[in-house]
């Protein structure tokens, strides 16, 4: 019996798929090509033409070359194809999980108000209860997600020993599922429990009007914190020439995806950018910023789209003389 009204229930669940399913796609993107190489072949190349087969022509047509897909076209259709495979028993799977998620997250508290290393380490020993409750669920959902949508061409029943079931669905689908759990952890306890966080505060993008950024502050990170959207950066200052500021920008060896540091001076015009396939070190003059500015973070998000995220501005960290070591810990 759950401990939770049927209501309740319901809301926190849908609030929950909304929060998780987008992060578990992206994770997806990261795993979906890797397993597949180990997954069950694809057809062979001489079997996919370009075009549809050609019914009798004259002549003159037939003289025409026949065109067949080239070997990069066709690892990318299989690579696609691949990953709809998995998408598709992607969203049942996750609403499989959701309600002993519930149980879980009620089970282990509520969060503190603000997330310090303490709490980072309370969610990571939540980590084996989470992965004890989730996995079962996957391998009993998962065979039948699969008989049911190959019921036509499957002639035995699909079991958890598969080896296309555990290397193309089951392992990209854990991989995905399991750290954008973790990473939300703190949105997700929230919707169960009731958010005691400070509200966020969104600023308008410099140039950008229509896209509002979450304010964060220096505090966040240099100690560090756990920001909303499950993102870690942790601000190091070092000493540069006088007059002049410098903006680095590291990444944590597992880190994939593209980031990115934006200043902007008071009027709104971008002074420098790094970024992790570019220059990650740039320079500029202290003064260019000393009447305003502002340092927008960016990501890449879903379908590798680099989206500006977060703001800080640069007066919070007195810039003049000093080397700016952002390091994106964890996304």
């Amino acid at each position: 019996m759950p401990s939770y009204i049927a209501e309740e229930q319901r809301g926190a669940e849908a609030r929950i798929l909304n929060v998780l399913f987008p992060t578990i796609l992206q994770g997806l993107q990261l795993t979906h090509q890797a397993a597949d190489q180990f997954g069950a072949r694809p057809h062979q190349q001489h079997l996919l033409p370009m075009g549809p087969r050609r019914e009798h022509r004259p002549v003159e047509y037939q003289q025409q070359p026949q065109r067949y897909a080239l070997p990069e076209a066709y690892a990318q259709l299989a690579a696609d194809r691949s990953f709809m495979d998995v998408a598709a028993v992607l969203m049942p799977v996750v609403q499989a999980i959701i309600p002993p998620l519930v149980e879980q997250l009620l089970s282990f508290g509520p969060p503190k108000a603000d997330t310090d290393q303490n709490e980072e380490e309370r969610f990571l020993q939540f980590v084996p209860q989470l992965i004890g409750t989730i996995a079962p669920i996957m391998m009993q959902v998962l065979p039948g997600l699969l008989q049911t949508m190959h019921g036509n061409r499957s002639e035995h029943p699909v079991r958890v020993t598969d080896r296309e079931l555990n290397q193309r669905y089951f392992g990209p689908i854990v991989q995905a599922t399991l750290p954008a759990i973790i990473a939300q952890l703190p949105d997700l306890l929230a919707i169960v429990h009731g958010d005691q966080r400070t509200p966020i505060r969104y600023e308008r993008m410099p140039g950008r009007d229509p896209i509002q950024l979450m304010r964060i502050s220096r505090s966040d990170l240099v100690g560090a914190h756990r920001l909303r959207d499950g993102d870690v950066l942790h601000l190091t200052e070092t000493p540069a020439p006088p007059g002049t500021t410098e903006v680095r920008l590291s990444l944590a060896p597992h880190s994939m995806w593209w980031k990115g540091i934006q200043v902007t001076d008071e009027t709104h015009r971008q002074i420098c950018f790094v970024e992790t396939d570019g220059d990650r070190y740039a320079t500029f003059e202290s003064r260019s910023v000393q009447a305003g500015g502002a340092i927008v973070l960016w990501k890449a998000r879903m379908f590798g789209e680099h989206t500006p995220m977060y703001v800080i501005p640069i007066g919070d960290l007195s810039p003049d003389g000093k080397c700016l070591n952002f390091h994106w810990a964890a996304d």
